[in-house]
């Protein structure tokens, strides 16, 4: 850094974030002002803001992310024609953002410019770069780069590799070295769980920067349902949620900067894209960017990962403009950065005096290969016989590993002895039952899902929902769900019966294959004959009033909830008597059986029936209550589920019940009792499934504040209905004695 030195007249310095720091911190008053080549760009071309991302978000139909990159590839072109359809298409929009008055012009910037020196630290100037700084004085002035020579020890496994790296830490700090000046680097996301997981054996605290998007946190998932799906205003929506805490005030200030440009899209696209970072601990060991970091001759350094696909961090032709495009507008290839970054790397690790590199052959999921720089080093491999000192947990946990080896391949390891001698393992005896948490339960929000999962194992519930182990993944089954869901509500809400206009509307931002997009296709086809179905159900019905995608939440008192979003909730008033019948779309096969009612399983239709006596009907009587399932296969779209066998009640909803067009199976016989594949239930027994699933509500919510999850599945003729789909199998370990046989049971009527 000695330029800063010979600087005496009013200077620019463009570089990173990291130099600016340290010049800073070199507490010398220099006429600099510092930007890097971003700030420089948006001073220099323009800049924009949140309504011109919202203009072309609007204009053409993008997601935000895309218009931003839009955005920032204007920087490249010229006001002239390519004749390259990209280029041009950048050409313009940047006239018609222009036009519009969307980008926003620095005038004075480049008369600024010519009466000052301008600094280029450590970058590296492309012809396009050139042909702008040419017109100003300037200079280019490179790193200086130290020249220490550096070996590379290999690892079998990621754990051997993150053991080792503890164990060295601990050393260099029982050696009086204060942990700020040991720093890790090249640490990507795959080695983040490890590191906590065997450091934390060893008392160490890493600061790994994990970050949590904003939307992920229960308060802001309410307030974007609210928001999105409703029309109250959003002080109306803040005053329902819990403001005594950080998130809320993170929302708050996401409202409060977004909120003036009047669009629900953006805001909550930034709360799904905004972070939280997490706390930093004042003496964790910190993650350094090596590129972009200039270490002391008194810091150590681990550099991990030294592994293909991990270092060099290569460039890949991705890029809006791609390869073919760069000479075009004089900008480097991936090529040619990828050139830079290999010269960049091997310098910056030559760079660092105390820089230990470590690589593995595999982690718990597959092998890996040393990066394509290993050549410039030499290879060292750690013998076994590691050092003991610094944590007695690891070293049981190593013994357990080294006994798998000795009992399972008569292998034995050099530490074997050693460690055996120190530690007593009950090796191989292992009891996978439950016992009990101390755990005092704050809240509890139950649905049917959770309630299902609870009742079918309630250690698979434990994993799940306390845990919460089982991460959700969106796949093409759920996107056809959520997209029946979204078309149906819209087109009898709005009474429009384009189903394709909603299903394009829902299918805006997500991205499809192939073989998806072929089946989207026929699904759109399906969606107009169940919307037909619809209607059809409408002329035998005497329903006039509706309420669609209806969520009922019951308050259990002591913050424990239970909360149901029912499809379709159809109802006609005849003098004091509220006729009910709720429906519900399914994709899947789901089983309508009352056979497991008293178990707790399989009971959605029962728990809509139970929510809905809490909507504030008067002398309400149901006609029914139904799935109506949706797939390409079984193109049959008629109700599924339970009827009134009282016929003045049931032809509220079906006139034609005798033989039905609307219900499936529902017909009578010549003597005008009803068939034996007629589903139908009396007021009494309806009764009795609304008493009985608030009873197995309240049985479950009783169980979870007790903390009772044993590992109970449920077996029913001998199929394990609680293991199935269950991927904690490898957690729970099952036994035989474990399972709880349940016995299916008729419920009144045809069942």
């Amino acid at each position: 850094m000695d330029f800063i030195k010979d600087i005496n007249s009013e200077t620019l310095v463009i570089c990173n974030s990291n130099i600016k720091d340290i010049i800073m911190n070199m507490h010398i008053l220099k006429p600099i002002k510092f930007m890097n080549m971003v700030e420089f760009f948006h001073k220099y071309f323009f800049d924009y803001d949140e309504n011109t991302i919202m203009y072309i978000i609007n204009k053409y139909n993008v997601r935000y992310d895309i218009a931003k990159k839009y955005l920032d590839n204007l920087y490249y072109v010229e006001n002239k024609q390519y004749n390259i359809s990209k280029l041009d298409f950048l050409v313009n929009l940047k006239k018609e953002l222009d036009d519009n008055n969307l980008l926003i012009y620095n005038d004075v910037f480049k008369n600024y410019l010519k009466r000052i020196k301008i600094v280029l630290y450590d970058i590296d100037l492309s012809d396009y770069l050139l042909n702008i700084f040419s017109n100003y004085n300037y200079q280019v002035i490179g790193r200086i780069y130290k020249n220490y020579n550096h070996s590379v020890l290999e690892f079998n496994s990621m754990s051997d590799e993150i053991n080792y790296i503890a164990n060295s830490i601990c050393k260099l700090i029982d050696e009086g070295v204060d942990p700020k000046l040991i720093k890790l680097t090249n640490v990507d996301s795959s080695y983040y769980n490890t590191i906590e997981r065997i450091f934390s054996l060893y008392n160490l605290k890493v600061n790994i920067p994990n970050k949590t998007t904003l939307a992920s946190y229960p308060l802001v998932k309410k307030f974007i349902d609210l928001y999105e799906n409703n029309e109250l205003a959003i002080q109306d929506i803040l005053a329902t949620l819990d403001d005594n805490n950080d998130i809320y005030n993170e929302l708050i200030k996401i409202i409060n900067k977004y909120i003036k440009y009047d669009n629900k899209r953006l805001l909550i696209y930034k709360l799904e894209n905004s972070y939280i970072t997490s706390l930093k601990y004042v003496n964790g060991i910190d993650i350094i960017d090596y590129l972009n970091y200039i270490s002391n001759d008194n810091e150590y350094i681990f550099m991990l990962g030294f592994n293909e696909g991990l270092i060099p961090k290569n460039d890949t032709d991705n890029k809006y403009i791609t390869d073919n495009l760069c000479n075009y507008i004089g900008l480097n290839t991936s090529r040619d950065t990828n050139k830079i970054i290999h010269n960049k790397t091997l310098n910056s690790i030559y760079d660092i005096k105390n820089l230990v590199i470590t690589y593995k052959l595999r982690d718990d999921k597959k092998g890996y290969y040393p990066s394509n720089l290993i050549s410039e080093f030499e290879i060292t491999k750690i013998p076994s016989n590691c050092d003991f000192t610094y944590s007695s947990i690891s070293n049981q946990i190593q013994l357990v590993k080294l006994y798998d080896d000795y009992f399972k391949y008569g292998y034995k390891d050099n530490n074997f002895d050693m460690l055996n001698s120190n530690y007593k393992i009950n090796y191989n005896n292992y009891s996978n039952k439950y016992h009990k948490i101390d755990r005092v339960m704050d809240k509890l929000t139950l649905s049917y899902s959770k309630m299902q999962t609870y009742n079918k194992c309630a250690f698979r519930y434990y994993l799940s929902d306390i845990l919460k182990l089982d991460i959700y993944e969106e796949n093409f089954s759920t996107v056809i769900g959520s997209m029946l869901h979204y078309v149906m509500e819209k087109c009898q809400f709005n009474n429009d019966m384009d189903t394709d206009k909603y299903a394009c509307e829902f299918l805006n931002d997500k991205i499809l294959t192939k073989k998806e997009k072929f089946f989207i296709d026929k699904y759109k086809v399906n969606l107009k004959e169940l919307l037909n179905q619809v209607l059809l159900e409408k002329e035998y019905s005497l329903f006039n009033q509706a309420m669609y995608e209806k969520k009922i939440d019951i308050d259990y008192g002591n913050n424990v909830h239970f909360v149901g979003i029912i499809d379709k909730i159809l109802y006609y008033i005849d003098n004091d008597t509220t006729y009910v019948s709720l429906i519900d779309y399914k994709t899947g096969n789901d089983d309508i059986s009352l056979k497991y009612l008293k178990y707790g399983l399989d009971i959605q239709l029962p728990i809509y029936l139970y929510l809905s006596t809490k909507l504030g009907f008067d002398n309400v009587k149901y006609p029914g209550f139904y799935l109506q399932k949706f797939n390409i296969i079984n193109k049959d779209y008629r109700l599924v589920g339970y009827s009134n066998s009282d016929k003045d009640t049931l032809s509220i909803i079906d006139k034609s019940y005798d033989n039905s067009k609307i219900i499936k199976g529902l017909k009578t016989n010549k003597d005008g009792s009803f068939s034996k594949n007629s589903k139908v239930l009396n007021d009494q027994e309806i009764d009795e499934i609304k008493k009985e699933t608030e009873e197995c509500i309240n049985t479950v919510i009783n169980k979870i504040k007790n903390n009772e999850f044993h590992i109970n599945p449920k077996v029913s003729d001998g199929i394990n209905i609680g293991c199935e789909y269950c991927s904690f199998k490898d957690i729970c370990f099952k036994r035989i004695d474990d399972e709880v046989k349940i016995y299916a049971s008729d419920f009144g009527g045809n069942n």
